[in-house]
């Protein structure tokens, strides 16, 4: 039996509704979108927010952004019936909303490939997009003023002034009343996208500006507005963009009320995995793509899901992490890792790690507020809320969460790793990294330890290896080196083992290779380096930290205890 297309990349809902692909029907999301005047919805990347938005805009439109007759377009038919689209599915049942079925104007634009590198082509993107939507429905100027309809031109034609781009999309929805009779439903996906790009390009504050005004004008007090949707991986706080508007509602990875009509929860997994003969994989897809709290659901990363279930190798690899580009969260940590990393630390040990953050995201405080990362990071997807059941509005209600932060899945847990991986190749290059690693698992320890002392001298002062956070620091570090050896090891850190926790062990994979054990002690107050380091060693033998190497069947485990304060650092060895 011939199985479903899997809708990888589609985002076309009338497209996987005709080619009846397998589709997990989100379709009740239109009933919390009815009771909104304007809603924000965050979630990260590749979660289902276009698609989303695209069944919205089918549900809804009367044919003035679904009409595939150019030349009916123009001429001002733009009458089109996509009932049959939404038959079978869950939101048919409901008689009243269905009553709203294509009976309004859309306009649907995406900023989603606004990723310039300078203001002027940002822009010249910007208007390109709102001119699309004129030149779409220019029958409508047979309904207007002269000093309206040379507006229109101007920005069909590229010539129209900044402050008449700003105000365009309100204004095309009187256009659109006085054809109708009826007002418009606005769905704009990726909003924050170009924001994101002038942060990190340098114009933020040009583009903060334009969306600001433009947002404001349709958004804000618009008669003609009937609904507003925006769509984004983050909320932008609102003294940057939605200080002008009436508060849209917002529906976040923070505070969510759409729980699970974005990503797939674990019904409808265990529902795909049987239709696809892949039911027996269920706990492994559980623990890669799983765990993203939403209300207490746990939520699954659709994009993995479906990319697992294609895959004919059955692979469980990363899916969703190699699929597009968080520079930003990449930039921040690494600028500011002196900030982050008592937590980021905890985080990546498991240990509990409770930051107050704000659901707001103000990127002009980014490189100041280490809240404001974690919140990025929340939204994003690469870090999950852990303590769900707790979440609430602050009294005063800014916003401000008290959350217990987590890595969601496997699959993040090995983004982390490969981002430490490459900062730390970055630093100190490929070559270096690969043959000090051949000395510590081939046995060289005394060349390996000559080379790490010289590798922490010239490179670890970007780490403040002086400072109150210096353990953290040197595990961190190391980490990221020994990441490079896990095709031939497993890379353990903070592992529970015997009667403690070891910083770090090795365990090869093929057991008749060396293990190695290593500890590292701070030489606190008038301790030396050399003390220290026979602190690390005493604790490693103490707390048998060499049992897991033992249950893995490993007969040569080399122990290394480091001692050091500041740059300086001295081996132990047994």
């Amino acid at each position: 039996m011939n199985k479903k297309l899997i809708p990888i990349g589609i985002d076309s809902f009338k497209k996987i509704i005709e080619k009846d692909a397998y589709f997990i029907d989100k379709s009740e999301l239109l009933q919390d979108i009815l009771t909104r005047e304007v809603i924000l919805i965050n979630r990260p990347r590749r979660f289902g927010k276009t698609l989303n938005l695209d069944m919205i805009r089918y549900f809804f439109d009367n044919g003035v952004s679904t009409c595939d007759d150019f030349k009916n377009r123009q001429a001002g038919k733009v009458e089109v019936d996509n009932r049959y689209l939404f038959n079978g599915l869950k939101i048919e049942q409901d008689k009243e909303i269905m009553k709203h079925q294509g009976k309004y104007p859309v306009i649907q634009i995406s900023l989603k490939e606004i990723k310039e590198s300078n203001w002027e082509n940002c822009y010249e993107g910007i208007q390109k997009v709102i001119s699309k939507i004129y030149m779409e429905n220019d029958y409508l100027i047979e309904n207007m003023y002269d000093i309206e309809k040379q507006i229109f031109e101007k920005i069909i034609n590229f010539t129209a002034s900044k402050v008449e781009y700003e105000q365009s999309l309100k204004n095309i929805m009187v256009y659109f009343y006085r054809y109708f009779k009826q007002k418009t439903i606005l769905l704009i996906d990726e909003y924050d996208q170009p924001i994101i790009s002038g942060y990190v390009n340098g114009y933020y504050d040009k583009i903060i500006e334009f969306l600001r005004n433009m947002l404001s004008a349709a958004l804000k007090t618009n008669e003609k507005l009937e609904k507003g949707v925006l769509t984004g991986v983050s909320r932008v706080a609102k003294e940057s963009i939605f200080s002008g508007l009436n508060n849209p509602k917002v529906d976040s990875m923070l505070i969510p009320i759409n729980d699970d009509k974005f990503g797939f929860n674990d019904e409808e997994v265990i529902e795909i995995l049987k239709y696809y003969e892949k039911e027996d994989s269920y706990e492994a897809v559980k623990k890669w793509y799983n765990g993203y709290n939403l209300n207490r659901k746990q939520i699954y990363n659709p994009w993995s899901v479906l990319n697992y279930i294609e895959d004919k190798e059955n692979r469980l690899i990363g899916y969703w992490v190699n699929t597009g580009s968080d520079d930003l969260i990449k930039i921040l940590l690494k600028n500011n890792l002196q900030k982050v990393v008592n937590n980021l630390n905890k985080i990546l040990k498991g240990e509990e790690a409770i930051k107050e953050i704000n659901e707001a995201v103000n990127f002009n405080n980014l490189n100041t507020d280490e809240d404001s990362i974690w919140s990025l990071m929340i939204q994003s997807g690469y870090l999950k809320i852990a303590n769900p059941e707790e979440i609430g509005r602050d009294p005063d209600g800014n916003g401000i969460i008290k959350a217990k932060l987590e890595i969601p899945n496997r699959e993040l847990k090995g983004s982390y790793e490969s981002m430490i991986e490459t900062w730390i190749t970055e630093i100190i290059g490929k070559t270096e990294i690969d043959e000090m690693l051949e000395e510590l698992t081939e046995g060289n320890i005394e060349d390996f330890i000559e080379n790490f002392k010289a590798l922490i001298l010239e490179n670890m002062s970007m780490y403040d290896a002086a400072g109150k956070e210096a353990e953290k620091y040197y595990h961190v570090f190391c980490l990221g080196l020994f990441v490079k050896l896990k095709h031939k090891y497993i890379v353990k850190s903070e592992l529970e083992t015997g009667i403690g926790r070891s910083d770090v062990i090795l365990i090869p994979k093929d057991n008749k290779k060396r293990g190695i054990v290593l500890e590292f002690k701070k030489a606190r107050y008038k301790k030396t380096i050399e003390i220290a380091a026979k602190e690390a060693i005493k604790q490693i033998e103490e707390k048998k930290y060499d049992t897991i190497l033992k249950e893995h069947g490993v007969e040569e485990i080399i122990k290394l205890g480091i001692g050091f304060k500041g740059k300086e650092c001295h081996f132990e060895q047994i």
